[in-house]
Formats: C-alpha cells, sequence, structure tokens
C-alpha cells in the first residue's frame, strides 16, 4: 500500500508521519517513509564518507553500519515511481510518502487554516483531510483514525 501525506510546511505533515509509523510498527506493519525535500537544496548528510564519495564523483555511495544502510545517489531525476522500482526488493507493508504533491497516490492532506482549502483544487485522490489543530490530543486523535483506516486496508499480518 502506498499513501501521501501532503500540506503546506509546519502543518503537522511530519509528526503525523512519526506517530502513523511508530503505532503500525508497534503492531507488527513494515513501514517505508520517504520525505520529498521539496524547500530547495540538498538535505542535511548524515554521513561523513557517503559524502565524501558522493563530493569525488561517485554517481551512487552507500555506507553500512550496524545494521543501518546510508545510500546516497547523485546525478538522477528521482520520481516517486523510481523511488518505488528501488525499494520494491524491500518486504513492506506500507509505503508512506511525506511530499509529491503532485503524484496519483491516496493523499491526506494537512492543513493549517481555511485558506489552505482553496490549493485543494490542485490535488488529486484526496482520501481525507486533516485540519489544523492547535491541541496535541487533537492531532492525536486523527492520527489514530487515519491509523486505524490503515490497518483495514493493510494485508492481515500475524505479529511476531
Amino acid at each position: 500500500m502506498i499513501l501521501q501525506y501532503v500540506g503546506f510546511q509546519n502543518s503537522g505533515k511530519t509528526t503525523a508521519m512519526e506517530w502513523t509509523i511508530q503505532q503500525l510498527t508497534e503492531k507488527g506493519y513494515n513501514v517505508i517513509a520517504v520525505k520529498h525535500h521539496g524547500h530547495g537544496g540538498i538535505p542535511d548528510n548524515i554521513v561523513k564518507d557517503s559524502t565524501k564519495y558522493s563530493d569525488a564523483g561517485a554517481v551512487a555511495s552507500i555506507v553500512e553500519g550496524e545494521g543501518v544502510l546510508h545510500l546516497e545517489i547523485t546525478n538522477q531525476k528521482w520520481d516517486i515511481e523510481k523511488i518505488h522500482m528501488l525499494l520494491s526488493c524491500l518486504n513492506y507493508d506500507l509505503l508512506l510518502i511525506e511530499g509529491y504533491k503532485q503524484e496519483k497516490f491516496p493523499k491526506v492532506v494537512f492543513t493549517r487554516s481555511e485558506r489552505d482549502l482553496d490549493q485543494l483544487q490542485f490535488l488529486s485522490n484526496i482520501h481525507s483531510i486533516i485540519p489544523f489543530c492547535d491541541q496535541l490530543a487533537d492531532k492525536k486523535a486523527y492520527i489514530n483514525k487515519l491509523v486505524a483506516w490503515i490497518e483495514q486496508e493493510l494485508p492481515k499480518r500475524k505479529l511476531v
């Protein structure tokens, strides 16, 4: 299953992704998260050697340690289809995407105010809209409902 979380900056997408991933992981589901860095520039790199290899001209740089694989691929135009193909060898139940607003997958739209609602006309395949909430409890209530829906859509999994 593929699901997108989209909306404006500071609308709660990243927090919602974290909560969704945590809840589903605790229930035994395998979740992959992809974030579109849509604000320009290169995201901060977490692995120094990987950056050194890329800076030296490597098309792809992989650093592994303690079961963590950091993959950096440069000089490629990445769309979500290519990313999905790259990840297809992994065993997962949900590919949760933050961003890539123009893609075709079911979307959960996070808003900051009523003014954001005008932008809905530019989006397709909207599953639900999460209004901006000041209260943490309200945010969690929306995400809990969303996680319940996701669980209904995912194939049943035995907990290990």
